[in-house]
């Protein structure tokens, strides 16, 4: 693991000699001597380190735009004997069009694909598909209509819509439901859903354009939901953001599935792979049989971990990973970010939906865990590759309690890249977990949410022990042991079918494990409740608490003015509140003083950060940005 998983002692005596030197030669009274002796201290809380390099990429930046095309491409199909054609779209279908499927339907179809790909364009910055860059219009062909698309089996009343290709070049084909949907006298009772599985399907061919995911179909499925749901929430940016699809609970309550799972959890108890391995199954008739959990199921259809990295990484990841993650997402990644900061994004991940900490998606989150907490997860239907013992959805681990060791359900252990989520009673004002990890790869981090509503993290460990003090008062008394496996590479059927056992062993403060029936994270979510709404931070900057910067950029020099002597405390937070360290506290007389923090040390090496100062009466709040 990187530095920022666990410094070393050396690191420790290091700042702290650092610090000592500063405060000898720093003008007025020193505040650092006294707390520097906690940098690194056990139990301290951590902040999650920026990624380097960053992510990001604009294909508007990149490739350029693309002027409206004002043809066709030739894609030699037989059968196509009507076009309908308006600004970037075209619609074609063959001799045997059903009646329903009128220019009432078509027109408005052409308006909905033309108005949300330009907004995916001009205003998100993505690529056209390839049709366009080739100098054509984006198509939609009708299937059953009698066009090359068709095979012998089909006709003008089947059924169905998906990407398609024609020409060498993507394509929506899409049968009479859907596009009748879009008929003003259409009484279809799902056709508004229908519309939106339309644009779906457009998205499926702009991402086919793409030279990444080659090795992700469950990417080309929760990425394009994001990209959906991303759309929808900056075209209203006064709205609350929301809903998201209600697939995104898979994720939140079985924490035990890979990131990177087609299906999820299947009924012989594996994972689907990356692209689906190990889900299809047939029956001695050639038909396909059930092999995946209901919800579930559908694992690839959540955009839960797209929206981490658009939220907490950089809006700009998901076409980085469009363009540079060319095989598998996860391993495409770890090519520019290298082994350790692969490894703790995977961790941050699962300790950032252990506590609903997903930025103006928090609520989301916990709305759909709401919804779905104590559900039956069982075999979906028949016929079924196996009929197997229904779960009771708990995004909490079950462990028993064996002479003090407390040992995770075989069940739901997590797969590669997979986590549980096991909650522990608490008391004192400090956690110590000991850690015995059984199988490769495994990590351990300690966090919970405040009673003021804040996220808190302890650091990640490998082995050994986690330990995290409790500073604030935990809501409920409980916090949330995460378990990681960190593999990030699929290596087939090896990798589908593991899981990953450890053991905890409560240490100080810790009582046991909590239930795992009762909702834990159904607490207040709040980023600020320490610090202000981050709005009002410049109205309570003041000249009496100043931030800056040392030339090469490691160490935040603060200075500030107490107006009366008395006790004062310096604590340094997140842009959104979370506390990252408490920074020192004694008692100094009124007038000048000043600190300097490392921040490599604490890992920090870019991002917008809070200096809150406290002293009697006076709170005095200042923010800095680093920018690398």
């Amino acid at each position: 693991m990187d530095d920022g998983f666990r410094r070393t002692q050396h690191v420790r005596k290091k700042v702290l000699m650092r610090f000592l030197i500063q405060c000898a030669v720093a003008v007025g009274v020193c505040v650092a001597a006294a707390p520097v002796a906690n940098f690194g201290a056990e139990g301290d809380p951590y902040v999650w380190p920026a990624y380097t390099p960053s992510l990001n990429y604009n294909y508007k930046e990149r490739i350029g735009t693309f002027p409206m095309p004002t043809k066709d491409l030739d894609d030699k199909c037989a059968g196509v004997v009507g076009t309908q054609s308006s600004g970037w779209w075209t619609f074609k279908w063959g001799r045997n069009k059903r009646s329903v499927v009128t220019e009432k339907a078509i027109t408005p179809m052409l308006e909905r694909l033309n108005k949300d790909f330009a907004y995916f364009r001009d205003s998100m910055g993505w690529a056209p598909d390839s049709r366009i860059r080739a100098g054509g219009r984006s198509a939609v062909y009708l299937f059953g209509s009698g066009t090359c698309t068709d095979g012998a089996d089909v006709d003008s009343n089947s059924l169905g819509g998906w990407q398609s290709s024609v020409g060498g070049h993507p394509i929506i084909l899409a049968s009479y439901y859907p596009v009748y949907s879009f008929d003003p006298a259409s009484t279809y009772a799902d056709k508004l859903s229908q519309q939106g599985a339309m644009v779906h399907e457009g998205i499926h061919s702009l991402l086919a354009s793409l030279p990444g995911a080659r090795h992700a179909a469950w990417f080309h499925e929760g990425g394009n939901t994001w990209l959906q749901q991303e759309a929808d929430t900056r075209r209203n940016p006064g709205k609350a953001p929301g809903p998201m699809g209600f697939l995104n609970a898979a994720a939140v309550i079985a924490p035990f599935i890979p990131i990177e799972s087609y299906s999820g959890w299947l009924l012989d108890g594996s994972f689907g792979g990356p692209a689906a391995e190990g889900v299809n199954q047939y029956g001695a008739d050639g038909k396909q049989l059930c092999n995946w959990r209901n919800l579930l199921g559908g694992y690839q259809y959540g955009n839960m971990f797209p929206t981490f990295l658009g939220e907490w990484v950089g809006k700009g990841t998901i076409p980085w990973i469009w363009n540079y993650a060319k095989g598998r997402v996860l391993q495409g990644m770890a090519d520019t970010l290298g082994d350790a900061q692969t490894r703790r994004l995977i961790q941050e991940y699962r300790a950032r939906i252990a506590l609903m900490d997903m930025k103006k998606w928090s609520d989301e989150v916990k709305r759909l865990a709401n919804a779905n907490f104590g559900s039956t997860i069982k075999t979906e239907y028949t016929p079924a590759v196996a009929e197997v013992e229904p779960w009771t959805a708990s995004m909490y681990a079950k462990t028993a309690d064996s002479s003090g060791v407390l040992v995770p359900e075989p069940r739901t252990l997590p797969g590669w890249s997979g986590a549980n989520y096991v909650p522990l009673k608490v008391s004192g004002n400090l956690a110590k977990v000991g850690f015995r990890p059984i199988g490769q790869n495994m990590s351990l981090q300690l966090c919970y949410r405040a009673a003021d509503g804040t996220p808190v993290y302890g650091v990640p460990v490998t082995s050994g022990s986690a330990t995290l003090r409790l500073d604030k008062a935990p809501a409920n008394g409980v916090v949330i042991a995460v378990v990681v496996n960190t593999d990030y590479k699929y290596l087939g059927d090896a990798t589908r079918k593991a899981k990953y056992d450890y053991r905890l062993v409560p240490e100080t403060g810790v009582t046991g494990a909590a239930e795992t029936t009762r909702k834990w994270y159904d607490t207040k979510l709040d980023y600020t409740a320490s610090v202000g709404a981050p709005q009002r931070f410049a109205e309570r900057v003041s000249g009496r608490l100043r931030l800056g910067l040392s030339p090469d950029r490691h160490f935040l020099d603060i200075r500030f003015v107490l107006d009366r002597p008395g006790a004062a405390r310096l604590s340094l937070y997140t842009a959104y509140g979370a506390l990252v360290r408490r920074l020192g506290s004694r008692t100094l007389p009124a007038g000048e003083h000043a600190q300097s923090v490392d921040l490599g040390a604490l890992g920090i090496h870019r991002g917008t950060f809070l200096v809150r100062l406290e002293s009697g009466s006076q709170h005095e709040v200042a923010t800095i940005t680093l920018v690398r």
